[in-house]
């Protein structure tokens, strides 16, 4: 059995800078070989915003080592000259199985990940909250749709369970939508959900499928420990380490 680390960031909307920075690099430092990754809505802008030069925080999540992110609402944008725009000062994939675009316009995501990581294939795939979808009546001005998350999410699990040992559904589709995503999907190994800005207190186990979020805001990172062998991967501990100290009551 193989023991990996993950470290994971959620909504943190433009929070990710010093003193925060400072703390998750410690956070990293202390657990070398960690993977660390981030569900969505890094950044500061708006769902229709674009801050002029690009987004800071995209470039420090790089320097900080993210191995992926999973696309949010808040770094999508229904225009092709804005949206890559928004995310071009990360230097990590960002991940969106159900986003699309038009005819040959460039499409600044993927849909999966596969890595080598302490020995490990890891499989890391993205779905995102639909933004845009092909019935809205905004649709003609848009070029960029998002189809059904629970469906790719499926047919992502289809592909990716026989090529790798850990399978992580890292998603931005809500607390809720995590759930039945899990019942779903019982083949996913560990879950890492947004959007929600859910805090929770403990993993949410849907079968043997463990559901991880923290909060929002870069109040917290969480910090995951699992066993690896076998051609699959178990939640042995989690834990929130607090990023701030102007936590909520």
């Amino acid at each position: 059995m193989t023991e990996l680390v993950l470290i994971h960031t959620n909504d943190t909307h433009g929070r990710l800078r010093p003193p925060v920075t400072d703390r998750l690099r410690a956070l990293v430092e202390a657990r070398p070989g960690a993977l660390l990754l981030d569900a969505g809505d890094a950044v500061s802008a708006g769902n229709l915003g674009l801050r002029v030069g690009g987004e800071p925080v995209l470039g420090s999540m790089s320097d900080l080592g993210y191995a992926a992110m999973c696309l949010g609402n808040r770094e999508t944008h229904p225009r092709k000259e804005i949206f890559p725009l928004k995310v071009d000062r990360a230097r990590f994939p960002l991940l969106s199985a159900n986003m699309a675009a038009k005819g040959d316009t460039p499409l600044p995501v993927r849909p999966h990940l596969i890595l080598t990581h302490a020995s490990c294939r890891v499989g890391i795939f993205g779905v995102t909250v639909p933004m845009f979808t092909r019935k809205q009546w905004s649709q003609p001005l848009c070029d960029y749709w998002f189809g059904d998350p629970l469906a790719e999410a499926r047919r992502q699990v289809d592909e990716l369970r026989p090529q790798v040992d850990l399978l992580i559904a890292l998603t931005h589709i809500g607390y809720r939508q995590d759930q039945v995503l899990a019942e779903r999907c019982p083949e996913v190994d560990v879950l890492i959900g947004g959007h929600s800005h859910t805090d929770l207190e403990e993993p949410t186990l849907v079968g043997e499928v463990p559901i991880l979020q923290a909060r929002s805001h870069g109040f917290y990172a969480g910090v995951a420990r699992l066993q690896v062998g076998d051609g699959r991967a178990r939640l042995v501990g989690w834990e929130k380490v607090a990023l701030r100290d102007d936590l909520p009551g």
